[in-house]
């Protein structure tokens, strides 16, 4: 092969992981194969002198061992050669020519020759004598650019693949999140309901009892009880998203000092807090009962986490212009001012690594059953993602956790609102009232009978509908339940609004699929409110409909 010149491939190098046939520093190795000694010796010269690492034989057998053992980025094969020709070192090489390249350099054989060698997996076939050493040139370099791009689509390809399986397991976990919320929507209309029965009956007979009295103080404890039951139902739709509040701006940092204040008064000496809160941080578009509840369960969480040995609770609060890389929030459209950045971190017992990708699944935790319920972080997760944030958590086995929670900021201004006091709303109007439940049914018409409203009260919506077809001008407000047989909710208050398209409806619901607060009032619904429902929200949503129709 004498006049042989061969140019160094410039392609970007491969990383060593993925480069197994290349030398450390980046320079290319080629095999040699050719019974011919004055050839290989020429040519192993001619390469040299260009850069390349040489590995010649002169046969087919020595050049398959050294194939093995060298580890070469191209070969140069002959055809013809004693012991093993070129025809059996293609077929030994077999899945090998995959991701090797072989260029065939043949003085004898014709058109078929060079067929069967690409179709055993050569890379191109060149005819000695080559008279133009270019053509050699421009096959070497593009036998390793072929090479590399199949290294690097293998590379892209094992990307998509963990990329895929990622997505497909938050697929998974999505839909599981889903099922879940969708079974425990099933169980929280009934469920809402025996509460607000419940409760509107204990309010009740408190109401006529001495404050001091021992059956009073029973009572207290029947509703305490019957709370505590209410938010654990407002904790499992609120990890599936599926609870209602209204949303307004919230300054985080006026709550985070509030709660620290708390913690540093009940937390055990051997727990040390610190917080690092921007005071300028702007407001976030939430309720602030969920930011309450948010940072309390991490909290409690950490504080759980360092109960036996003590440690260090670390809060930040800061703002970010930019979004860090490997946060997804959903910004919902919105004209945001930046992002939050909660830290809620501690020094405690940590998490197992096989745990980690669990922590946010509802009723997964590691704790006695006694001590919890797998709610806490489930309930964190639904809130953060429902506010278009995302959350973040890592830890080790030994060395606490870090839970990181990025927030879409608001640039609207805040405004504070103080929590109602005084005396109950009153008045004297016309009220018709329709559930299913005919103990609820009870309550609402004895609290109403209360405040000094005239009620009629109907447990089936199909008779309530014909007592308001018949006479639609009797009433002046309906208060009515989402879920019922015969007509729902929704489909009672279209047939009233389709006789009176003024009339005040207010819809009062357990759960609801079907509806939320959004669709009922672009259906003409006045008021949406969740069960169960206190004696004062009632009061004062009643009011506030009537008076301003």
């Amino acid at each position: 092969m004498p006049g042989i010149q061969v140019c160094v491939s410039q392609d970007k190098p491969l990383k060593a992981t993925d480069r197994d046939m290349t030398e450390s520093d980046g320079t290319k190795k080629i095999l040699l194969i050719d019974d011919d000694l004055l050839m290989r010796k020429s040519a192993t010269k001619l390469l040299k002198d260009l850069g390349y690492d040489v590995v010649s034989a002169g046969n087919g057998r020595e050049g398959m061992e050294k194939y093995r053992r060298e580890r070469p980025d191209l070969m140069l094969l002959d055809l013809r050669m004693p012991v093993m020709d070129g025809f059996e070192v293609l077929a030994e090489l077999g899945t090998d020519l995959e991701k090797f390249p072989v260029i065939i350099v043949s003085g004898a054989g014709g058109i078929n020759d060079a067929l069967k060698t690409l179709q055993l997996g050569a890379s191109d076939y060149l005819v000695k004598p080559i008279l133009d050493v270019s053509v050699l040139e421009h096959a070497i370099n593009r036998a390793l650019e072929r090479i590399d791009l199949i290294r690097e689509n293998k590379r892209y390809q094992h990307y998509l693949e963990e990329e895929i399986k990622k997505r497909t397991e938050e697929l998974h976990h999505s839909q599981k999140m889903e099922a879940i919320g969708t079974l425990a929507g099933g169980i929280a209309h009934d469920f809402n309901n025996i509460l607000a029965i419940i409760n509107g009956y204990a309010q009740m007979a408190q109401a006529e009892l001495p404050a001091e009295s021992q059956p009073s103080q029973d009572l207290d404890k029947v509703l305490q009880a019957a709370n505590r039951a209410t938010e654990l139902v407002r904790q499992i739709l609120t990890f599936s998203r599926q609870d209602d509040h209204e949303s307004k701006p919230v300054y985080i940092q006026f709550i985070l000092k509030e709660i620290l204040k708390l913690l540093k008064a009940s937390f055990p000496a051997t727990i040390v807090i610190r917080d690092w809160v921007d005071a300028e941080c702007p407001p976030v578009l939430a309720d602030p009962g969920r930011i309450h509840q948010v940072l309390m369960n991490l909290c409690t969480n950490a504080r759980y986490a360092m109960r036996e040995s003590g440690g260090e609770l670390t809060v930040s609060l800061s703002h970010l212009q930019s979004l860090p890389s490997g946060y997804r929030p959903r910004d919902g459209g919105r004209n945001i001012a930046g992002y939050l950045l909660l830290r809620v971190k501690d020094t405690g017992h940590g998490i197992d690594r096989d745990n980690l990708d669990r922590v946010f699944e509802p009723f997964f935790t590691t704790k006695p059953l006694s001590e919890g319920t797998g709610l806490g972080l489930s309930v964190v997760h639904g809130i953060v993602k429902s506010l278009g944030g995302d959350i973040w958590v890592s830890s080790e086995k030994g060395k606490g956790a870090d839970f990181q929670i990025i927030l879409p900021a608001l640039t609207e201004e805040a405004a504070a609102t103080l929590p109602p006091t005084g005396p109950l709303p009153r008045g004297e109007e016309q009220i018709l009232v329709i559930d299913d439940e005919s103990e609820l049914v009870a309550w609402l018409k004895r609290c109403l009978h209360e405040l000094g409203y005239q009620v009629t009260a109907h447990s089936d919506s199909r008779a309530a509908l014909e007592a308001f077809q018949a006479a639609p001008d009797s009433f002046d407000l309906i208060i009515t339940d989402m879920t019922m047989p015969g007509l729902t909710g929704k489909e009672l208050a279209r047939e009233i609004l389709a006789l009176r398209p003024k009339m005040p409806v207010i819809m009062c619901t357990g759960f609801s699929e079907n509806l939320d607060r959004k669709q009922a009032l672009a259906l003409g619904i006045r008021e949406y409110i969740m069960k169960p429902v206190v004696r004062r929200e009632l009061a004062e949503i009643v009011r506030k409909v009537l008076d301003h129709g």
